[in-house]
């Protein structure tokens, strides 16, 4: 399945695309912390260049650690108009590591080791960050070299001021081989994404620096980064980066989310991509990647997932019943979700849908202990879905109450590029689960939710299953449990009764009145919560009983069940269960055992629905 994410970098790079000479190749790649990569546009690989500061100063962090190096290069924002060679006039010492004479003073910090000298242990560096081996020719090296004259400058300075303890013209040498190594902006965002994940390869999991490295390494880019080269740096992104004019490309750290890189030829007037820069600060506001903005991990909103079996309705279902749910369980799958809801937390749970089998054809998505949901993350919720059930999925949204789906409908209002019909909800004519095509449905109970969703199955699969005529109520669970004799004898002793549109049928703190099996219609079960709410528990559709649960409750109906439209019942009564014990003591034992039965059948569901929200 296509993710939000990937459709909106499409249209990003569509509409900076340009014609002609205006043409802007913008490419831009993203990586989140869980491995998940997303490429739009140009792919052109560019050398590293500039893009390789980072590099050196990682790797002198790894040998030296962050006093010895703090010690030789300072950590000082400066003003770096077109590579000025700055040091501290009375040590040589360079400001920051990401400037030229910064670059000289790492590279110079890092030597041979393990066998490899110092531009093949940068290279092998390199490669494990990008996941893939990296190499250089002659030619490519010997043109960086002669390009990198501002290096150049520092180094002699530096050499000159006895700050440098290193043969200018070799180091020279070796910081040309890193900067003239191939990359694209997959790569670059590979690179920044494990700068993001802490120093750990967000694909292959392997750590490839330290914590503490990391650390410095994004002190350094966030306070002596973008923000010397771009003055709405800070309020436009404010994110760790660093950009190189070879090819226009900036990449940026989100810490605990992604890494991103992105690249245009034409550049603005700070000399970076100009196509690239608009579109970064388009994604940082549309995906809300602002510090002040971005919030908790990528899967905090997502709690967990699971197979409708491992966690029904609750309703008793007769054998053949729960086979068929069982055997296409991976049909129908629950996703839990809870806290902030943003950008970063829409694309984990759009992951966690493609994960999903090939099977599904219900997705229930379960936002109840959902606290807030971002405007931009409404929207790409809004994508995904539409985008579900364009494949042909059913999307069955539960909350409490109609806010956030009321909020999710009035952003698609407002957006000219998404198209998501209305919600059906359960109080609206047309929530059948019998219906032709993939449903959009809302409900504000779980377990009418659940209900739904399994009818959805069995109408799909199994449809003989489903009651629909006055003899399929023999088909009860109660009766199930009984021989065809003991059924039929049982049958022969219920009354029939019709209620319409609303109508009680029981109110709750009623004496037990006697055990209904629905044969027509659905009726519903509720309770009371505080201050008088009516709390609707669940739909109970044809074949199903209620009434005995006030068995368990000192003589007492527990909750109210009303109709809802047109309901036929057949009770077996109060006074007929008192004679049933006197007249026929067998039946009346194989009725106990069967109620006996279906109360634990309803507990062990309700265990295995708790402990699935739990996982």
């Amino acid at each position: 399945m296509t993710t939000p994410v990937q459709k909106h970098l499409d249209r990003l790079t569509s509409a900076h695309a340009g014609e002609g000479d205006e043409a802007s190749g913008l490419g831009v790649a993203m990586v989140m912390v869980a491995g998940h990569r997303y490429v739009s546009g140009d792919l052109a690989s560019v050398p590293l260049a500039a893009l390789a500061s980072p590099l050196f100063h990682a790797l002198a962090l790894e040998d030296l650690g962050t006093v010895r190096v703090g010690e030789r290069v300072g950590a000082d924002p400066v003003r770096d108009l077109r590579h000025r060679v700055e040091v501290d006039p009375a040590t040589g010492r360079p400001h920051n590591p990401l400037q030229n004479a910064g670059v000289v003073a790492t590279a110079a910090m890092v030597k041979g080791r393990g066998g490899r000298d110092r531009p093949a242990r940068l290279m092998q560096l390199l490669s494990s960050l990008l996941g893939r081996e990296i190499a250089v020719t002659d030619t490519a090296v010997r043109t960086e070299n002669r390009a990198q004259h501002h290096t150049r400058s520092a180094a002699w300075l530096m050499k000159s001021l006895d700050a440098l303890d290193a043969e200018p013209e070799a180091l020279l040498e070796d910081i040309a081989t890193v900067r003239a190594a191939p990359v694209t902006v997959e790569d670059l965002a590979l690179l920044a994404g494990t700068l993001a994940q802490g120093g750990v390869h967000p694909v292959t999991g392997d750590r490839v620096l330290s914590e503490e490295t990391v650390r410095g390494v994004l002190s350094v880019m966030d306070s002596c980064g973008m923000d010397t080269r771009d003055a709405r740096w800070a309020y436009d992104v404010g994110q760790p980066g660093w950009a190189s004019p070879r090819g226009g490309t900036v990449m940026v750290v989100v810490p605990g989310h992604l890494g991103m890189a992105l690249q245009s030829a034409t550049p603005d007037e700070n000399g970076n991509g100009a196509a690239a820069m608009a579109a970064l600060r388009a994604i940082v506001e549309d995906f809300e990647l602002h510090p002040s903005a971005v919030t908790g991990s990528p899967r905090a909103a997502f709690r967990t997932h699971y197979r409708i079996d491992q966690a029904p309705s609750g309703t008793v279902r007769n054998a053949a019943v729960l086979e068929a749910l069982g055997a296409h369980a991976d049909t129908v799958h629950v996703l839990e979700l809870g806290g902030h809801v943003g950008f970063s937390q829409v694309d984990a749970l759009a992951q966690v849908s493609r994960s999903l089998p090939d099977e599904l054809e219900t997705l229930l998505v379960d936002v109840r202990s959902v606290s807030s949901v971002s405007r931009p993350a409404r929207l790409l919720v809004a994508r995904w879905f539409a985008y579900a059930l364009e494949k042909g999925l059913d999307v069955v949204v539960v909350d409490r109450d109609t806010t956030e789906i009321d909020e999710l409908m009035a952003a698609v209002e407002e957006s000219v590029e998404v198209d998501l019909p209305e919600p059906l909800q359960d109080e609206a004519e047309g929530v059948d689960p019998t219906a032709e095509g993939p449903q959009f449905v809302f409900f504000d109970s779980r377990s009418r939710a659940v209900q739904w969703s399994e009818q959805r199955l069995l109408a799909r699969h199994t449809p003989e299953l489903l009651p629909s005529t006055p003899e399929d109520a023999a088909v009860a669970p109660l009766l199930q449990h009984l021989s065809a004799d003991d059924a039929r004898l049982l049958e022969s002793m219920m009354d029939e009764r019709v209620y319409t549109d609303g109508q009680i049928i029981r109110r709750a703190g009623q004496p037990f009145g006697g055990i209904y099996v629905i044969v027509s219609g659905t009726v519903e079960l509720s309770g009371q919560g505080t201050g008088g709410r009516r709390l609707r528990r669940s739909l109970l559709t044809p074949g199903m009983t209620f009434g005995e649960m006030a068995l368990g409750q000192p003589g007492r109906q527990p909750s109210t069940v009303r109709a809802r439209g047109p309901v036929t019942t057949r009770v077996l009564t109060a006074q007929v269960m008192v004679a049933l014990q006197e007249g026929f003591p067998q039946l009346a034992l194989a009725l106990w055992e069967a109620l006996a039965r279906d109360a634990f059948t309803a507990l062990g569901q309700l265990i295995r629905e708790t402990g699935a929200m739990q996982d």
